[in-house]
């Protein structure tokens, strides 16, 4: 990441729009704020994800499923975190964390993710927050990660 004096301080919100377009524009007008904040390469890739599935998953679980209307997208950069929130207003289930089990049942994916390329990542009812601390490699959280998925019979390995 980028060294910790060259980025400057940001705070953004926004409604976005429940839509897949919606979720593409609010994407990249939070991209385009962290590359104006001085954050680049890896961790840009890392955060423009986690942004991308937390969104995805809002739209898929929160409105298409739960009814949901509005889906909203904060974050802030602080002298040592990135910290991004996705919530919307459906249903208030608990999410799941996105556990290996999940993964081969194929659901779970988005939190997966988000686990694997974020320093911290935790939910509650309709809400994630996910962190990037500004002095990590955010790639390696993803070894942290159990990727082996048991395949059927029949799979080619």
């Amino acid at each position: 990441m980028t060294a910790a004096s060259s980025i400057s301080n940001l705070r953004g919100c926004e409604d976005v729009v429940p839509t897949e377009d919606g979720i593409a524009r609010a994407r990249a007008r939070a991209v385009e704020a962290f590359e104006g904040a001085g954050l680049d390469g890896v961790a840009l890739f890392s955060l423009e994800l986690c942004i991308h599935e937390a969104l995805v998953n809002a739209l898929v679980h929160g409105v298409r499923k739960c009814g949901a209307s509005q889906i909203r997208l904060s974050y802030e950069i602080e002298s040592r975190c990135v910290r991004m929130v996705v919530e919307d207003d459906g249903a208030k289930g608990e999410l799941r964390n996105g556990s290996r089990d999940d993964l081969q049942a194929g659901t779970g994916r988005g939190l997966w993710l988000i686990q694997a390329f974020s320093s911290r990542m935790w939910s509650e009812g309709s809400r994630v927050t996910i962190e990037l601390d500004r002095n990590a490699d955010p790639i390696s959280n993803s070894n942290q990660i159990s990727t082996k998925v048991n395949r059927g019979p029949g799979v080619v390995r």
